[in-house]
């Protein structure tokens, strides 16, 4: 039996009343769901910022200039990756699903990151299942780490508050070398099941995994005057920042003291609420105003436009945003809308992974009281 929730939209019709409001967004201004002039122009500086980078590696002259390269080369892609890989996956850059899925692959596969089994997991678990245990593949954390109050836990996770920063510096790393091989060989994740990987996705990821260590660890040391050590120091102190910079950026949209995880009912496989209120409380937006963040952190900063509009490319999240939060007002959940700044999302998230833990730790204590 699949699972599904209770409803699709909510008693009183807010998904109707959102939809209409979006479509008459984009008929009164003219616009398509895909991208416009502004994305294009998005692209050419977050690209320009991108080979600059790159640039600016093979033209430094003290190690100390090389690690702030490298930090440009690995800053200036992950933001590609979260703006146009990020869209790319769901087919609303341009509307053309082949074009901007080879976009997407190639965003992704300049970092060393195989996007095959990235799309299925994200598409169709994520998405459709987001903090549903069991179902939403972005809870399938370190067994170090317990996200969700259902998960089962050790003595060791009282501690996680303290020691999950420590271990995000590892994050890119592990998706890099360990991650994408361990998702094809298990063929499912969560709600995600493959029956078969086709033989010319483990050929790309080996030549993607290959040519990452080539362009980052070879090719400066034969272009340049640094050895290979220094190379080396200059890769994984790039890796170490970006890594916990993108785990709370990831983290934050979902995983915080303010949002709800479920299970569905063991007997009907159903999920008792609505999608459109499931979606809207399991998930944060930050700095939704900001300009800045909307650059750096595209479909991710206005998350909960994403989740409810995933067809919509991320250049019209922020108008979005305003029609959701109306909407919501003028039906008296306007307290389903939530949003912080980058800073307050982080320390939400720490203090829900001590939380967490707590109050599993506490349960299990009191059902061996009972025993």
């Amino acid at each position: 039996m699949s699972f599904k929730y209770s409803s699709k939209d909510s008693p009183d019709f807010i998904l109707k009343q959102l939809k209409t409001k979006v479509d008459t967004y984009f008929l009164e201004n003219n616009y398509t769901k895909n991208g416009n002039i502004y994305l294009l122009l998005k692209f050419i500086a977050q690209v320009a910022m991108a080979v600059g980078s790159v640039y600016w590696v093979f033209h430094s002259q003290t190690l100390s200039q090389l690690i702030l390269a490298y930090l440009g080369v690995g800053f200036s892609f992950l933001i590609l990756g979260i703006n146009f890989g990020h869209d790319g996956a769901h087919g609303c850059i341009t509307g053309n699903k082949r074009f901007d899925g080879t976009l997407f692959q190639i965003i992704y596969g300049i970092q060393g990151l195989g996007g095959y089994m990235w799309q299925i997991r994200h598409n169709s678990a994520h998405h459709i299942f987001p903090n549903v245990y069991d179902k939403d593949s972005d809870l399938e954390m370190s067994p170090l780490i317990l996200l969700n109050p259902k998960q089962t836990s050790k003595p060791i996770h009282k501690y996680q508050h303290i020691y999950a920063p420590m271990l995000y510096v590892f994050v890119t790393l592990i998706w890099v070398f360990f991650e994408d091989f361990v998702v094809l060989i298990r063929k499912d994740a969560a709600n995600s099941k493959i029956k078969k990987i086709p033989t010319i996705e483990w050929i790309k990821l080996i030549l993607i995994k290959l040519t990452y260590l080539f362009n980052y660890l070879v090719l400066p040391v034969l272009l340049t005057d640094f050895t290979f050590g220094q190379v080396a120091i200059a890769f994984f102190v790039m890796h170490f920042i970006i890594g916990v910079f993108v785990t709370f950026t990831f983290f934050i949209s979902h995983h915080i003291q303010e949002v709800k995880y479920v299970r569905a009912n063991s007997e009907t496989n159903v999920i008792e609420n609505s999608w459109l209120s499931h979606q809207i409380n399991t998930t944060i937006d930050f700095h939704p105003n900001s300009y800045i963040a909307h650059f750096i952190f595209g479909g991710f900063n206005t998350h909960i436009a994403h989740h409810v509009f995933p067809e919509v490319c991320h250049i019209h999240y922020p108008a979005i945003t305003k029609i959701i939060k109306q909407t919501l007002e003028e039906n008296n959940v306007g307290h389903w809308y939530k949003s912080f700044t980058f800073l307050e999302g982080s320390i939400s998230h720490l203090n829900h992974l001590r939380n967490t833990a707590h109050e599993i730790l506490e349960l299990h204590s009191n059902q061996s009281k009972a025993v």
